[in-house]
């Protein structure tokens, strides 16, 4: 009960008991006490990172070692002799990976001196601070118990008309009041003399500890540089390093080679990865969901985009247009018929199987499976073919006459190919959408428009994820859905 009287008595207002001397005081107290444990804090952060930063930095050495560093017997049993590793390459990678090593183990004992330096004092003198919160304590309980008996008392002694009971009960109140007040300023004498040297001291060590760590960074980053240094002036390094243009220049100047030799492969040349923009977003996931913007032109035909309707991203989103997918009609790869290839021949009806190089070439050509049911549920993919591509097919492969004429009639439509009928919205009203975002066409065909422009749609599929063909100040053209709004 009497806790609880006192934890309202801090709740009101102060009375004479509190002075303002004594408050600052206390807030000096808190103040050093929050400072000291920064630091503490702070010092044991710093000396994770700085035990993180040469752990990391040993191991990618380590893996350059790796990499470098030949492999006993691997070339035995291979057709061909492997390439040794360059000597110097060796020597100066097995170099380095010393350098660290001794690196990291002259960081580790600088480190133990954060302990000694830093963390300790900080620590000690906290613990120096702490038996002044139970004596604070103390004090502020003997206070709230003062100003408590001297309400009660100087209310009893205002009341009018006193009977012999208040009388008695004012006299009893008076001496515990002076008790209670001796109490008190026996504690608050105390803690005035005994808290401004504590506080004055600690405030006096923390620019000893700010000192200590800077002496402590400033050793650490000499160590750093001294080390790397003398590493690149025995192995002819430049030190310190050339601007970063130089650097760059150099890189690219190998890297650019290897990279058009990568990209001549087949499978990477024909891939999607080859004509997208090197930089890529802060988080990759958005390439995926297609919130990058609305595009550029330049990233437009560096993306590559592909007019299938797998390939469009979601126009759901409202923070920018979706990134096209559209592969150019002038980026296909011609398919040259093989000589050897022979037609296949009929045995009871069915197809004989080819040799694995005409297996091989219709496998390039043709995707789907040919049969009456996969051309009817993908014509447009044959139609996006060239016309040599077409007689390619039909010339290499002799079927029923089924067959043939589905493979004719669909090797012969241009593109942009029709949709499929059951595609088709059967409504003979004209329809119309609302270009949400600004398109340039990007190859014969296209239909350009701004944002706002009102397109009316000649043919359309079920699907915004897909392209449509529409008509704007009397161009046609295809143009993507997902670009627009019904109107």
């Amino acid at each position: 009960m009497q806790s609880m009287q006192r934890q309202f008595g801090r709740m009101l207002h102060k009375g004479p008991g509190d002075n303002a001397k004594v408050a600052v005081l206390l807030t000096d107290y808190e103040d050093v006490d929050r400072v000291l444990a920064k630091i503490i804090d702070a010092a044991k952060s710093w000396r994770e990172s700085w035990i993180s930063l040469s752990s990391t930095q040993l191991g990618v050495v380590a893996e350059y070692d790796g990499l470098w560093d030949p492999i006993v017997g691997a070339s035995e049993g291979l057709g061909r002799q492997a390439a040794p590793t360059p000597q110097l390459q060796l020597e100066q990678t097995l170099r380095l990976k010393e350098v660290y090593t001794e690196l990291k183990t002259d960081i580790l004992e600088e480190l133990e001196f954060i302990e000694a330096r830093v963390v300790k004092p900080a620590s000690s003198a906290r613990e120096y601070l702490d038996p002044m919160r139970k004596t604070i304590k103390k004090r502020e309980n003997k206070r709230l118990d003062y100003e408590k008996v001297q309400d009660k008392t100087t209310k009893l002694q205002r009341k009018p008309g006193k009977t012999p009971k208040d009388e008695a009960s004012l006299a009893k109140l008076e001496a515990e009041l002076a008790r209670l007040s001796e109490d008190f300023h026996a504690a608050d004498a105390h803690l005035r003399e005994t808290l401004p040297p504590i506080v004055t001291a600690a405030f006096n060590i923390i620019p000893l500890l700010v000192d200590s760590v800077v002496a402590l960074q400033n050793r650490l980053l000499g160590l750093y540089y001294t080390t790397l240094h003398n590493y690149c002036e025995e192995h002819g390094f430049p030190s310190p390093p050339p601007p970063m243009d130089e650097v760059i220049a150099v890189w690219s100047a190998g890297y650019e080679p290897a990279k058009r030799e990568f990209e001549s492969i087949a499978c990477i040349a024909t891939g999607k990865a080859v004509r997208q923009p090197m930089k890529l977003p802060d988080d990759p996931s958005l390439l995926d969901r297609g919130r990058l913007g609305p595009p550029s032109p330049s990233a437009l035909m560096a993306n590559g985009p592909r007019r299938s309707s797998s390939g469009l991203t979601s126009a759901n989103g409202n923070s920018g247009p979706p990134r096209l997918n559209r592969i150019p009609s002038t980026t296909v790869l011609p398919l040259n018929p093989s000589p050897r290839a022979a037609p296949p021949s009929y045995i009871g009806g069915n197809l004989v199987p080819t040799d694995f190089t005409t297996a091989s070439k219709l496998g390039q050509q043709f995707t789907p499976a040919a049969s009456p049911n996969s051309l009817g549920s993908r014509p447009e993919y044959f139609g996006n073919r060239s016309p040599s591509i077409s007689s390619t097919v039909t010339s290499t492969a002799s079927i029923n006459t089924t067959a043939s004429t589905g493979f004719l009639s669909a090797a012969k439509k241009k593109p942009p190919p029709p949709p499929p009928p059951k595609r088709i919205m059967s409504n003979s009203l004209e329809q119309f959408v609302i270009a949400q975002y600004d398109f340039h066409g990007q190859g014969a065909g296209d239909l350009s428009f701004r944002e706002g422009d009102k397109i009316k749609i000649i043919k359309k599929t079920d699907t915004l994820d897909d392209w449509w063909e529409g008509e704007l100040g009397g161009i046609k053209g295809s143009f993507p859905a997902n670009y627009c709004k019904t109107g």
